[in-house]
C-alpha cells in the first residue's frame, strides 16, 4: 500500500471528502471608512461566493420582514421612537454568525467594529471577531482618501419608499434630460448606466432627499472618528493577519471593479468555493412515484441536471435513505421530488421540511460517523447464550441506553399487582361486611360490622391468598412499559448531536410479548438471535454457572447405581449359597460370577469414566441432571420459530460457537450497517457502453468549438472510469499478488466505476467483499516488475539481458542455465539441444581408443567408462530430457523453479527478468492455472541471416578446434602405425632371413648348392621385401583425405543447420506468443538485429518507464478543457488541488519558491484526477504528469506564493529598467515607475483629489511633490496584480525624503538592489544608446546630461543606501556589469532567501512557536521597543551558562527572535536554533536565572568616558583582573590593562589588556571584579613621548610605514596629470594616498579621498589614451571610440584648471 501523508493531496475518496466537509468555510470581514462601500462590496460578494451577507441593516430588516421574536422586539423599540441598543445588534450578529447556515456556507461581515463604544471597546470587539468559532479568513480593507469620500458621500439622494441612493450625477435634473437627449442620438455601452437613468423616472425627483448623516460636515466627522478610535487598532489586527489574506483595496474604483478584483483575487489563489446542494428535476418524460425500485430512481436521478456531460451524480453510501431523518434516528426512504446532489453526490431526500434542513446545513448530516443506522435494537438467546454482555457491548459503541424488561417489570409488575390487591381487599371488604351484617341480622344481633371484624379479616386475607395465586402478568403492560422506557430514552437523547439509541436485553422472549409490542408498533428495526445449533457452547456455560448442583446430582446418581449394583451383588451371592446342593447349578453359577462381577462392580468405575470422557468431549456431563437445561434449550428454539415466522422486522440469526463477544458484536455492526454499503453488481457492458454513448453525444452537442479542441482529439469511444486496479484483476492482485489483464467480458461495477475479472469466480469473490479489493486507507500499490524476454537461439537476449538489470537493477533468471545448473554437477557437462547433437558429435574418442590401440594400451577402460554412466533422479532425467528434446516438465519441478520468483523474497520486492520461458505450451498452462503473470513480454526479433552472422563464427571456431584435433590424432595415429609397421618388419624381416639363412644353411649340409644357387641369394632380399609388402601392405590416407569436410562444405553446412533451428525456434515463439496474447500480456517487440547499443538504448527506452513510474500504474488521468475544469470547481464536484493554479511538474523539477501564476485558467492546461483537478503551463508538462502523477505529488506541501515586492535602483544606463521587466514578464509582476504611477492616476482616477492636485502643479509648470508622489504609488499598489503576485519599482526610491515618505505610508519592498556601475561605463553606455537608430523620441542622453544625472545619483543614493541598510538590512548591492541573466540569478537567489524566511516566520507564528525575523524589514527602533525581559542579552547563554552577553553592539537581526509578542537577541546561529526549538526552557518563568539589575550589569566605557570619570581611579592599580585570576594570581599574572578595554561594574571601572580579557568579565563579571592585589606589584613603566626621539627615530616610528606605502603606490602607477609636471602630480598622488588611508580618520573622510584618489588616476589615464588614439593617420569620428570626444573634452577642461585641487 501507498501511504497517504506522503501526498499532498488525499487521494482516497472517503477521505477527501470527509476532508472537504471538515474543512473550515471561506469567511470575509469587509472593513474601511463609513461610507466607502463596504455593504455594497459585502453584498455582491456574498452574491458570488454564495456565504451569508451578515450586516446590520439587512439583518434587522429580515427580523422585521419575517416577524421573528426579536423582529417584533424591534419594531416595538422603533415604534416608540427609540434607537435600536448597540448591545442588542451585537448579539443579532453573534448569532447569525453562529446559525447553521454560516457553519457551512461561511459568511462575510461588514458592520464590525462600530464606531461606537457604547457596548463593547473598539480592541473588544476586534478580539469578539478573532474569537469567533469561524474566525475571518479574508480582510478586505477598502481606501479611499477623506476628501473624496465626503464628496462622494455629500452627493447621494435616497428615495423615502425604495431606499435607493442616487449619486450627484444621476439627480441633477438638467443632466439627466441632457444625458436622455444624446442617449436617442448615440449609442450607450454602458447598461448599468442606463439601468439607473431608467430606475430614476421624471416624476420622483422631487421626492428623494438628503441624508444628514451623509452632508459633508456630518461625514468628515464621521471620518475623523473612525481614524481616531477604529483605525489604530484595526491596522494592528492587519498587521497581524496574514499578508496573503489581506486585501487592500481602492475605494475610487466601483463596486463592480472591486468585487472583480476580489473575485480574481480568490481565483488566483484556488480558494475552494463552498459545495452547494443542487435540487435535480425530473425528467418531464417519466415522472417517478415513490414506490419506484431504489436502483432505477438512482440511475434515472444521477442523470438529471448534470454538472456537465459525462459527470454523473454517483451514488451515496445512504442510498435511498434520507440523511436528515438518519441524523434523527429514523430510517425513511427519500422521494423522487427531493433527490439533491451536493459535492458528486446524490441524496434522495424525505420531505420539504428535510430539503430545508439539508441546504441550510448539509455538513451535520454527512460527517462521519453517518450514515449510521439507529439504534433500535433487540438480541435474544437462550440461557448464557452471553446476550447481556453483547448488549453491553452494542450500547457502548453506540453511547446507547440498554433497556433490561426484567428490571423495569418488577417495579410496573409491584406496582400493578398492589393496585390488583388492594381493589380486591376493598371489595371483598364490602362484600364480607355485607355477608356478616346479614348473617347478623339473621342470628337478631344489631352489632355494627367493620373492616376490623376477625371474619371480614379471615374472609379477605383468603380473598387475598387466593388473587395472589391466579397472578398474571397482562401483555398490554409489557408494551406500555417498553413504550415509556423507549420515549424517556429518546428524550433524554433529542438534544444529542447524534442519536444513540436503544438495545432490548432478551426481550421479546416468546410470541405472545413480541405480538404485544407489534400490536403497540414499539419493534426495534432488527432482532438478533443467538442460537447454539448443536446447544454445546450453551450447554457448557450452563453446567458451569449451576457447576456444584449438577456435580452434587451427578454424584447422587451414582452412588445410587453403585449401591443398587452392590445389593444386587449380594442378593445374587444369597441365591448362591442356597444353591450348593445341586452341583451343575453351582457350576453354572460359578461360571457366571466372574461374568456377574464384571456386569457389576466394574459398571461403577465404567459409569465414571463414561462421564468423565463425556465431560472432556463437550464441557458438561451428558446425563439426566442436564435435561432441565436441554427443556429450557429446546423450549427457546420452539419460541423462536414461532417468533420468525411472525416477525416483521428486519431478523438475524449469530451462531455463538467458537466466537468471541468482540466477534459477535463486529457482525452485528456489519449486519446494522449493511444497507449503508456500498453494493457491487454485474456490469451489463452493452447497456454501460450505450449510456457513456449518449454521455459523448451530449458533450458533443454541449461543448463549443474551442473546448472540443481542447479536450482530447479523436477519441470518440466511451469513457469508463475504470476501478482502483485498472484493467487488471483485483482479485488476483490481492489473492497472488499478480497483474492479470482482463477484459471487459467479465466485468462488475462498484462505486460507479468498472473492474474487470480474470474469471466468473473472482468476480463472484469480489461481489461478496468488494471493499477487501479495493483501496481503503491507502492507494494499492502494483507488485515489482516482472518480464518474460523470449527469442530465438541468437537473438541476444542473454547479453541484453544481463546489461538491462545492472541499469534496472532487478535479478537476472536464465531459466535454461538453471535447470543445466541442477544437473551439471552430477554430470558435468551441458546438455545440448537435441538439434546441435550431431553437429557436437565428436569421433576423437574412436580415434583415441585407436591412438592407445597402436600403442598397445587396453582400451577395455575406455569402454567401461563409456559404460559407467551417471546415474540421475527421476527429476534430473526429466530435466535432461527438456533440455535436450523440450520434453514437458512436471508440476513439482516447474513449482521448484519457477514459484519462489513470484512468492519469495528477494525477487517478491524487487523484480526480474526471465529468460527463455515459457518454451512450451505446457508452461504456459501452468503459469495460468499458477496465475505467475510478467508484467510484459520482451521479444528480440531478427532475422535468419543476423542470427547466422553471430552464430557461424563460434560454431566455425568449434569446427575448426575439432577438425584440428582430429587431424592431430590422425597424424599421430599414423605415425604410431608406421612405426608399429616398421617394427613388424624388422621382425619379420629378420625370422625371414632366419629362414632363409637356415635352408641355405641345410643345403649347404647337403651339399646340393651350385654356382647358379650362389647367383640366386642376391634375390633373396627381394623376395623378403616382397614377402614384407604383401604381408605390411602401406595405409592408404588419401581415403580419408577426400572423406574430410573442407571449411566452405562446413560453413554451408553450418548454415544450414543454424536456419534450420532458426524456423523451429520461430515457429514455436509465435505459438508461445499466441498464448500468451490470449491472456492480454502485453508484447514489447525489440528489432535486435541492429547495433548493440542502438538495441540497448531501444530496451532502456521502453522498460525504463515501467520501472520508474511503477508507482503509478494503477492511476489514471483525464486531460480535460478549461471550460469544464472550471465548471467542475464551481460545482464543488472536483476540488482544487494543494498546488492550487501553480504547475505541479514545474513546481517538482525548480522547487523554486516563486511560481509564474496561470491566471487566467483559460491559458492553462487541466487535469482531473481522483477527486482533484490540476493546472500546467504547456501540454508537454501535463504528458509529464500523467506518467507518474504520484511522483508529482510526493513533495513537500506547497507554500502559498507571497506577493514578491522588490524594487530595482541604480545610475542612468545600469539596466534597471531591463531587469524589472524581465522579473515582471516571467513571474507576472507589476512594473512600477513613479511616472508609470501618476499617469495612472491621472487617466483613470482624474475626478479624484489626488489627481486634482497634480493638475495644480502639473499646470503651473512645476514637479509634481513626493508627497504626491507616493501617493499615487499607494493608488497603483493596490491593483489586483499588485495585491496577487506583487510589483518591481523601477528606479525607485531616488531620494532620502521618498524612501521616509514610502515607510510613512508602509511601502517597503522586500529587497531593494542597487546595480553598481562607474561613471566611465554608464557614459560607454550612453553614448552606444545615442548610436541606436529609430528612437521613440528625444531623450536627454547628451554625456553632459547624463555626468550630472549619475552626479546627483550618487549624491543622493548615499543616504538613501544608509537608511535602507540601518532600518531594514534589505539593500543589495550588485555588479551592473554582469550580464543581465547574471543579475537575474543573484536577485533571484536574494528574493529566494527572503521569502523563504518569510514563509517560515508566518508558519511558525501561526502555530504559536518562535520565529527568526531575519529579512523581515523589522526596523531596530521596533525591536527596541519591544524587547523582551533579557533586553539586548541571549537568554541561552543566560539560561545554559549564566552568562552575560550583550548583543547590543550587533546591529544586524540576523539571530533575533519574537516570541509572544517579544523579541530576544541571540550571539549566535547555535543559540537561536536553540531558542527556536524550545523558547520555553530561556525565558521566564522557564529561564533558571534571571537577569540581575540594570545597576548590576557591566557595561562598557570608552577612553573618554574613563577620563571623565576623573579623579575616580582604576580598580587594581589599572591591572587586568582576568589574566590575574586565570593565571591563579600569580605575580606574572600581573598585567597591566588599557584604556581602550575598560568596564563599569558596580560603580567600579576595571581595565583589561584584550578585548577577549574584556569580553569575559563582561560575561562573568561576578567571578572577577573583587579581588585584592598582593602587596608587592609591578612598577609602573612611563611611556616615553615620541617627540623626545631624535629625527630619524621619529620619522621612523611615527611616519615611515604610512609614506613607504604611498612612495611604493607611486613608483608602480607612475602618474603624470595633465598639464602639471611629473614632479607635481607625484607630490599631489601622495598627499591624496595619505589622506585616503589614515586610520586616524573617519571612514567618511577616508571614503571622500578615496574617491578623489581614483578621479585622480582616471585622469592621469587621459595622456597614454589620447596618444594612443590621436595617431598621425586622420580618422573619421565614427571610426574613433565611442567615448573619445567625451574624453578629449575632459582633457582640454583641466587646462582651465590651475591646480588638480580645483579640478577635484
Amino acid at each position: 500500500m501507498l501511504k497517504m501523508d506522503l501526498l499532498v493531496d488525499n487521494l482516497i475518496e472517503d477521505e477527501a471528502e470527509r476532508d472537504s466537509l471538515l474543512a473550515k468555510p471561506t469567511c470575509f470581514i469587509v472593513v474601511g471608512k463609513p461610507g466607502v462601500g463596504k455593504s455594497t462590496l459585502a453584498q455582491k460578494i456574498a452574491e458570488s461566493w454564495k456565504c451569508i451577507l451578515v450586516d446590520d441593516t439587512d439583518l434587522l430588516n429580515t427580523h422585521i420582514k419575517n416577524k421573528t421574536k426579536e423582529g417584533v422586539e424591534l419594531l416595538a423599540i422603533l415604534s416608540e421612537g427609540r434607537s435600536i441598543p448597540e448591545d442588542v445588534v451585537l448579539q443579532l450578529i453573534l448569532a447569525r454568525l453562529n446559525s447553521p447556515d454560516v457553519e457551512h456556507y461561511g459568511y462575510v461581515l461588514s458592520c464590525l467594529p462600530f464606531m461606537s463604544e457604547e457596548c463593547l471597546k473598539i480592541r473588544e470587539q476586534i478580539d469578539l471577531i478573532k474569537n469567533l468559532k469561524l474566525s475571518p479568513d479574508f480582510i478586505i480593507n477598502i481606501k479611499c482618501a477623506d476628501k473624496d469620500l465626503v464628496q462622494r458621500l455629500s452627493g447621494l439622494k435616497q428615495h423615502p419608499e425604495t431606499g435607493k441612493f442616487y449619486n450627484r450625477d444621476q439627480w441633477k435634473r438638467e443632466e439627466v434630460y441632457n444625458k436622455k437627449k444624446d442617449n436617442d442620438d448615440q449609442d450607450v455601452g454602458n447598461e448599468e448606466e442606463q439601468a439607473e437613468e431608467e430606475e430614476l423616472p421624471k416624476e420622483n425627483l422631487d421626492q428623494i432627499v438628503w441624508r444628514p448623516e451623509y452632508l459633508a460636515r456630518n461625514t468628515s466627522v464621521g471620518i475623523s472618528m473612525y481614524k481616531d478610535t477604529v483605525l489604530r487598532p484595526l491596522e494592528d489586527y492587519m498587521m497581524h493577519h496574514h499578508p496573503l489574506y489581506l486585501l487592500e483595496l481602492d475605494g475610487h474604483n466601483t463596486p463592480e471593479e472591486l468585487h472583480s478584483s476580489v473575485m480574481s483575487r480568490l481565483g488566483s489563489m484556488a480558494i475552494k468555493r463552498v459545495s452547494l446542494p443542487v435540487l435535480l428535476p425530473q425528467n418531464d418524460d417519466k415522472e417517478l412515484t415513490e414506490d419506484v425500485d431504489t436502483e432505477e430512481l438512482l440511475r434515472i436521478m444521477s442523470s438529471s441536471n448534470t454538472v456537465a456531460p459525462g459527470f454523473r451524480w454517483r451514488r451515496s453510501r445512504w442510498g435511498r435513505t434520507c440523511p436528515v431523518a438518519l441524523k434523527e434516528g429514523k430510517v425513511i426512504p427519500g422521494t423522487p421530488e427531493f433527490s439533491v446532489g451536493f459535492q458528486d453526490k446524490l441524496y434522495i431526500l424525505s420531505s420539504q421540511e428535510a430539503y430545508h434542513k439539508f441546504i441550510t446545513n448539509p455538513r451535520r448530516y454527512l460527517l462521519p460517523p453517518m450514515p449510521r443506522a439507529p439504534c433500535r435494537v433487540s438480541v435474544i438467546g437462550p440461557p448464557q447464550a452471553g446476550k447481556s454482555t453483547l448488549c453491553k457491548l452494542l450500547a457502548h459503541h453506540y453511547n446507547a441506553a440498554v433497556l433490561d424488561m426484567e428490571e423495569a417489570l418488577q417495579t410496573a409488575l409491584a406496582k400493578v399487582e398492589k393496585e390488583r390487591l388492594d381493589k380486591i381487599r376493598n371489595e371483598t371488604t364490602q362484600v364480607a361486611i355485607e355477608k356478616i351484617k346479614t348473617k347478623l341480622e339473621q342470628d337478631g344481633e344489631q352489632n355494627s360490622v367493620t373492616e376490623d371484624h376477625p371474619e371480614v379479616q379471615a374472609m379477605v386475607l383468603a380473598a387475598v391468598e387466593e388473587a395472589k395465586q391466579l397472578s398474571t402478568s397482562p401483555l398490554g403492560l409489557y408494551a406500555e412499559v417498553l413504550e415509556r422506557r423507549i420515549k424517556e430514552t429518546e428524550e433524554a437523547d433529542s438534544d444529542a448531536e447524534c442519536r444513540t439509541g436503544w438495545v432490548l436485553d432478551n426481550f421479546p422472549k416468546n410470541f405472545s410479548q413480541m405480538d404485544a409490542i407489534q400490536k403497540a408498533g414499539i419493534l426495534p428495526d432488527i432482532v438478533f438471535c443467538l442460537r447454539d445449533s448443536d446447544g454445546h457452547e450453551v450447554l457448557k456455560r450452563l453446567y458451569e454457572m449451576n457447576k456444584e448442583s449438577v456435580n452434587k446430582a451427578l454424584r447422587k446418581r451414582l452412588e445410587d447405581e453403585q449401591s443398587h449394583q452392590e445389593k444386587q451383588a449380594i442378593n445374587q451371592k444369597e441365591q448362591e449359597s442356597e444353591g450348593q446342593s445341586n452341583l451343575e447349578t453351582v457350576v453354572e453359577e460359578t461360571d457366571e460370577d466372574p461374568e456377574q462381577s464384571d456386569a457389576t462392580n466394574p459398571p461403577h468405575f465404567d459409569i465414571t469414566k463414561k462421564e468423565t470422557v463425556g465431560l472432556l468431549e463437550v464441557g458438561y456431563p451428558d446425563g439426566p441432571e442436564m435435561n432441565e437445561y436441554k427443556v429450557q434449550l429446546r423450549q427457546f428454539v420452539r419460541e423462536w420459530d414461532q417468533m420468525q415466522s411472525a416477525l416483521t422486522v428486519t431478523q438475524c440469526v449469530l451462531e455463538i460457537n467458537g466466537k468471541s463477544p468482540e466477534n459477535l458484536l463486529q457482525e452485528i455492526l456489519q449486519q446494522m450497517q449493511k444497507p449503508f454499503k456500498y453494493v457491487a453488481c454485474e456490469l451489463d457492458v452493452e447497456a454501460e457502453d450505450t449510456e457513456a454513448f449518449a454521455d459523448l453525444e451530449g458533450a458533443e452537442e454541449g461543448s463549443s468549438d474551442n473546448d472540443a479542441g481542447e479536450e482530447d482529439e479523436g477519441d470518440a469511444t466511451p469513457k469508463h472510469l475504470l476501478g482502483d486496479t485498472h484493467h487488471f484483476c483485483p482479485v488476483a492482485l490481492k489473492h497472488h499478488n499478480v497483474l492479470w489483464p482482463c477484459t471487459d467480458e467479465t466485468a462488475a461495477k462498484y462505486r460507479e466505476k468498472i473492474f474487470y475479472f480474470s474469471s466468473l469466480e473472482a468476480r463472484k469473490s469480489f461481489l461478496q467483499n468488494p471493499a477487501h479489493f479495493v483501496a481503503q486507507t491507502e492507494l494499492l500499490k502494483p507488485p515489482a516488475l516482472r518480464i518474460f524476454l523470449l527469442g530465438t537461439r541468437g537473438s541476444g537476449k542473454t547479453t541484453h539481458s544481463k546489461w538491462l538489470v545492472q541499469q534496472l537493477g532487478l535479478f537476472h533468471i536464465q531459466f535454461r542455465e538453471y535447470l543445466q545448473m541442477l544437473i551439471m554437477a552430477k554430470t558435468n557437462k551441458r546438455v545440448p539441444y537435441a538439434d546441435e547433437v550431431a553437429s557436437l558429435e565428436d569421433d576423437s574418442q574412436d580415434l583415441e581408443a585407436q591412438i592407445k590401440e597402436a600403442m598397445g594400451e587396453d582400451t577395455s577402460a575406455i569402454s567401461n567408462d563409456k559404460e559407467q554412466e551417471v546415474v540421475l533422479t527421476e527429476e534430473e532425467m526429466a530435466i535432461k530430457a527438456y533440455l535436450l528434446s523440450g520434453d514437458p516438465l512436471n508440476q513439482e519441478i516447474l513449482d521448484r523453479v519457477i514459484a519462489p520468483y513470484w512468492e519469495e523474497e528477494p525477487y517478491k520486492s524487487t523484480g526480474f527478468i526471465l529468460e527463455g520461458f515459457p518454451q512450451t505450451p505446457d508452461e504456459v498452462q501452468y503459469m495460468l492455472h499458477h496465475q505467475l503473470f510478467p508484467d510484459v513480454v520482451v521479444v528480440m526479433e531478427v532475422d535468419v541471416t543476423q542470427v547466422q552472422n553471430r552464430l557461424l563464427p563460434a560454431y566455425l571456431d568449434n569446427w575448426r578446434d575439432r577438425r584440428n584435433k582430429r587431424e592431430a590424432q590422425q597424424n599421430l595415429l599414423r605415425d604410431l602405425r608406421k612405426k608399429k609397421r616398421e617394427e613388424s618388419i624388422s621382425k619379420r624381416r629378420a625370422q625371414l632371413i632366419a629362414e632363409q639363412t637356415n635352408k641355405r644353411n641345410f643345403r649347404y649340409q647337403e651339399e646340393e648348392v651350385d654356382d647358379e644357387e650362389d647367383e640366386t641369394a642376391d634375390n633373396i632380399e627381394e623376395n623378403i621385401e616382397a614377402i614384407l609388402e604383401e604381408e605390411f601392405p602401406l595405409e592408404e590416407d588419401n581415403e580419408d583425405m577426400e572423406n574430410e569436410e573442407t571449411e566452405d562444405a562446413a560453413t554451408e553446412r553450418l548454415e544450414m543447420e543454424i536456419e534450420e533451428r532458426f524456423v523451429t525456434d520461430e515457429t514455436n515463439l509465435a505459438t508461445m506468443l499466441e498464448l500468451l496474447s490470449e491472456q492480454n500480456i502485453p508484447k514489447l517487440t525489440i528489432n535486435a538485429a541492429r547495433k548493440l547499443k542502438i538495441v540497448q538504448n531501444q530496451l532502456l527506452q521502453k522498460i525504463q518507464p515501467l520501472l520508474t513510474n511503477r508507482e503509478s500504474l494503477f492511476q489514471k488521468c483525464r486531460p480535460i478543457s478549461s471550460s469544464l475544469a472550471n465548471k467542475l470547481l464551481l460545482s464543488s464536484y472536483k476540488f482544487p488541488s494543494a498546488f492550487g493554479c501553480f504547475d505541479p511538474v514545474k513546481q517538482y523539477k525548480g522547487r523554486d519558491l516563486i511560481q509564474p501564476l496561470q491566471w487566467p485558467l483559460n491559458t492553462s492546461y487541466p487535469l482531473l484526477f481522483h477527486q482533484y483537478v490540476y493546472f500546467f503551463t504547456s501540454k508537454e508538462n501535463r504528458n509529464t504528469f500523467m506518467l507518474n502523477p504520484l511522483k508529482c505529488l510526493r513533495q513537500p506541501k506547497p507554500v502559498p506564493s507571497l506577493p514578491v515586492k522588490m524594487a530595482v535602483t541604480g545610475p542612468p544606463k545600469s539596466g534597471k529598467t531591463t531587469v524589472a521587466q524581465m522579473f515582471a514578464e516571467k513571474y507576472g509582476l507589476a512594473r512600477l515607475s513613479i511616472g508609470g504611477a501618476m499617469r495612472m492616476v491621472l487617466d483613470s482616477q482624474e475626478d479624484t483629489d489626488l489627481a486634482v492636485h497634480m493638475k495644480t502643479h502639473l499646470y503651473q509648470g512645476l514637479v509634481v511633490p513626493d508627497e504626491l508622489a507616493i501617493q499615487c504609488l499607494e493608488v497603483a499598489l493596490m491593483s489586483s496584480v499588485c495585491i496577487s503576485r506583487g510589483y518591481v519599482l523601477d528606479g525607485f526610491p531616488m531620494t532620502l525624503k521618498q524612501a521616509q515618505l514610502m515607510e510613512s505610508r508602509s511601502i517597503i519592498p522586500m529587497i531593494v538592489v542597487e546595480l553598481e556601475l562607474d561613471t566611465v561605463e554608464v557614459l560607454k553606455r550612453g553614448l552606444a544608446d545615442k548610436m541606436k537608430p529609430n528612437k521613440p523620441y528625444l531623450k536627454h542622453d547628451s554625456s553632459e546630461m547624463l555626468h550630472i544625472s549619475n552626479m546627483c545619483y550618487k549624491k543622493e543614493m548615499e543616504h538613501v543606501r544608509l537608511h535602507f541598510q540601518q532600518q531594514y538590512q534589505n539593500w543589495y548591492v550588485l555588479d551592473g556589469l554582469k550580464s543581465k541573466w547574471g543579475l537575474w540569478d543573484s536577485i533571484l537567489k536574494e528574493i529566494g532567501i527572503s521569502v523563504k524566511y518569510i514563509n517560515t516566520y508566518l508558519e511558525r507564528m501561526r502555530s504559536g512557536q518562535a520565529a527568526c525575523i531575519n529579512r523581515l524589514c523589522i526596523t531596530p527602533r521596533k525591536v527596541e521597543r519591544g524587547l523582551g525581559e533579557f533586553g539586548h542579552y541571549c537568554p541561552v547563554c543566560l539560561a545554559l551558562h549564566h552568562h552575560l552577553v550583550d548583543c547590543s553592539e550587533t546591529v544586524a537581526l540576523t539571530h533575533v527572535a519574537v516570541y509572544r509578542g517579544r523579541y530576544y537577541k541571540m550571539c549566535g546561529e547555535n543559540h537561536l536554533e536553540k531558542f527556536l526549538s524550545t523558547p520555553d526552557q530561556f525565558v521566564t518563568p522557564g529561564c533558571p536565572h534571571t537577569l540581575p539589575q540594570p545597576h548590576l550589569l557591566p557595561r562598557k566605557l570608552t577612553e573618554i568616558q574613563v577620563k571623565n570619570r576623573f579623579p575616580q581611579q582604576a580598580e587594581m592599580k589599572g591591572l587586568c583582573p582576568v589574566t590575574y585570576l586565570d593565571g591563579k594570581q600569580r605575580y606574572e599574572a600581573l598585567v597591566r590593562g588599557k584604556m581602550e578595554y575598560a568596564v563599569e561594574y558596580r560603580e567600579r571601572i576595571y581595565c583589561f589588556d584584550t578585548k577577549q580579557n574584556q569580553d569575559k568579565f563582561l560575561r562573568t563579571p561576578e567571578i572577577y571584579w573583587d579581588q585584592k592585589l598582593p602587596s608587592k606589584i609591578p612598577p609602573l613603566c612611563e611611556p616615553l613621548p615620541l617627540t623626545s626621539l631624535p629625527r630619524l627615530g621619529y620619522l621612523e616610528q611615527g611616519v615611515a610605514e604610512p609614506v613607504i606605502k604611498a612612495m611604493t603606490a607611486v613608483g608602480c602607477l607612475k602618474p603624470k596629470y595633465p598639464f602639471h609636471s611629473i614632479q607635481r602630480s607625484a607630490l599631489l598622488y601622495v598627499a591624496f594616498y595619505l589622506k585616503a588611508f589614515n586610520p586616524k580618520s573617519s571612514e567618511y573622510a577616508r571614503q571622500k579621498y578615496k574617491k578623489k584618489l581614483a578621479l585622480f588616476e582616471e585622469n592621469c589615464e587621459l595622456i597614454p589614451y589620447l596618444s594612443s588614439e590621436m595617431s598621425r593617420n586622420f580618422r573619421l569620428s565614427s571610426e574613433l571610440p565611442i567615448d573619445f570626444e567625451f574624453k578629449l573634452n575632459r582633457f582640454l577642461a583641466l587646462a582651465d584648471l590651475s591646480t588638480a585641487d580645483d579640478v577635484l
